[in-house]
């Protein structure tokens, strides 16, 4: 399968401006460097803030490192690693439901 090349109007750039934006105001408030978004929003927790925007920074972290180091290889893997999990957990590739599931709803 061939990867699209990424639409540079699209979601990627908003992402990584807003996680760059939200480091350097959390840091800049801090007076401190952090890793990342993660790490400022555990700063923030332990400081007692609380509320789902800091689920967002922890989210919004895992997704700019995954659009930073995109790459077709790196989905490709994903992809096969994926698929061979549900090999071994007996899902059947058609349906999606385990096999053995599928047999009995054929022999009921």
């Amino acid at each position: 399968r061939t990867w699209p090349a990424m639409d540079l109007d699209g979601a990627a750039p908003v992402l990584l401006e807003l996680h760059g934006r939200l480091l350097r105001l959390v840091s800049g408030r801090a007076g401190q460097h952090f890793q990342g978004l993660a790490a400022a929003a555990g700063w923030l927790a332990r400081r007692g803030c609380r509320g789902k925007a800091l689920k967002s920074m922890r989210q919004l972290d895992v997704v700019a490192a995954w659009v930073r180091h995109a790459t077709a290889p790196k989905g490709d893997e994903l992809i096969a690693t994926i698929n061979q999990m549900l090999d071994l957990a007996g899902f059947a590739a058609a349906s999606g439901l385990r096999v053995r599931n599928l047999l009995q709803e054929v022999l009921v």
